[in-house]
Parts: structure tokens; sequence; C-alpha cells
């Protein structure tokens, strides 16, 4: 099985290339301080709508912790409260020197094709949808499940579209302003690494058939695919529906030898 852990790998890859052009193509054209404005806005929304459900996550599961809840899952959970929360901060100070301003959570834009991205991932997994995006309620019973676990694995695989955004803002050059923006997010790159192969490892221990396997590329394919209309519309739609769709064809045809 570990052909398919590798083929799912290979496939979450070819995604994540396809996130890097459609980002790449925005900052191609050179950009005022200004018209960082609207990407950055729900940039920082993705970040900080993360915080307040892990907070609530930890304190429901904490009680459990070593009888219910693994230390180790714990612990893993403290860690992406710590870095979102310090993503939020990092993106926010972009933010306030744009405006000039104080920038608060209202400030912050939830575009719809992200709404949409939030509605896939809890079809799957609704209490893990909740963390990453802070939309419904956070339940322990929830929390807990352990029927789901091939679907969060599937869904961590795809989770920052493999730190394409981070990758693209970080190698940033030119104006000022968008240097500042490399600066903030070499950090979250870095932070991201640390993580980036949690999906495929717990996917290693789930994949044990063919029907998992299936199950898995659905999964990655679905939300993957409205991943890059969510960027594709967080930058002002620099690629038409044509180049999407190409591009989520290109993707597809990473699994073409053994689908």
């Amino acid at each position: 099985m570990k052909r398919y852990v590798k083929e799912l790998g290979k496939f979450a890859v070819a995604y994540r290339a396809a996130e890097v052009e459609v980002i790449a193509a925005f900052f191609r054209k050179p950009h005022k301080r200004n018209d960082h404005l609207r990407w950055l806005r729900a940039q920082a929304y993705k970040e900080y709508s993360a915080i307040k459900p892990i907070f609530t996550a930890l304190a429901k599961l904490y009680p459990e912790v070593d009888r219910g809840v693994d230390r180790h899952d714990f612990e893993e959970l403290t860690e992406k409260l710590a870095d979102e929360t310090k993503h939020a901060r990092l993106v926010m100070d972009l933010l306030e020197q744009i405006n000039r301003k104080k920038t608060t959570f209202a400030d912050l834009l939830w575009l719809p094709q992200d709404k949409k991205l939030a509605k896939i991932r809890a079809r799957y997994s609704p209490s893990y949808a909740a963390l990453l995006h802070g939309a419904g309620a956070i339940k322990t019973k929830e929390i807990r499940r352990k029927d789901e676990a091939l679907e969060r694995a599937a869904i961590t695989l795809t989770e920052g579209g493999g730190g394409a955004l981070y990758q693209v803002c970080s190698e940033l050059k030119g104006n000022g302003f968008e240097e500042k923006i490399a600066g903030a997010f070499k950090e979250i790159l870095a932070d991201e690494m640390k993580h980036k192969d949690a999906g495929g490892r717990s996917l290693d221990a789930l994949i044990k058939t063919r029907t998992a396997y299936l199950r898995a590329v659905k999964i990655i394919d679905e939300v993957s695919s409205q991943r890059l209309r969510m960027r594709n519309e967080q930058f002002g739609f620099p690629l038409s529906e044509a180049r999407m769709a190409a591009l989520g064809q290109r993707a597809r045809s990473a699994l073409a030898r053994i689908t």
C-alpha cells in the first residue's frame, strides 16, 4: 500500500504546482501597496479564524489527555494554535502598514469561494472544517471521532496547498512593501514546513485497500480543486476559467497510471 500513499503524495504535489501558478500570475504584474489589501485581508481571515476553534477544542480535550486523548495529538494541536496565532499576527501587521490604522477581525474578509471550501471539507469532517475555518460548533464527540481518520488525513495532505502561497510570497523581490511581505511569509513557510508531511504519515497507516485509496483520491481532488478556485478569487481572478480547468486536468493526470 506504500505505492498508493506515494501516488497520493504526487497528486497533492501536482495540485500544489497548480496553486503556485495561480498565485504567481498575480505577482507577475507590478503592484502598488494598496493592490495587496484584498488578498491579505482574505489570508488574514484564514489564519485568524482558526484561533478560536482550536482554543475551544484544546479546552474541551484537556481533561481527557492520556485517557481518551493521546498526548501527542494534544501537543500537535497546541502547536497549531501557536502557529495560527503567529501567522495571523504577521499578516495583520502587513495590513496595518497599508491602512496605517489598527486592524481587527472585523476588517478581514471571508470570500465566497473560501466559504465553499469550508462546506466541502465539512462534508468529510465537520470538526476538522470547523478547526480550519472557524465555522460551526466544536463538539468534543466530533473531535474524538475515529471513523473519519482517513478523511481528516486526506484533508491534511491538502492543507495550505503544500505551502504554495507561502513559498511564492517568501521569494518576492522588488518594491519595499513586497520585500516586507517576503519577510513575513518566510516565517510562515518555516512553520508550515515542520508539519508538511503530517497528512502523508497519517495516510500511510490508513490506506490498506484500493477502496480506501480511491476514497482519499476523491477527497484530495475535490478539496484541492476548490482550493484553486479559492486562490483565484483571492488574487482577483488572474487566470481564466479555461486555464483553471486545464490546471485541474493536469493535476489529475498524475494519477492516470493506477486509477
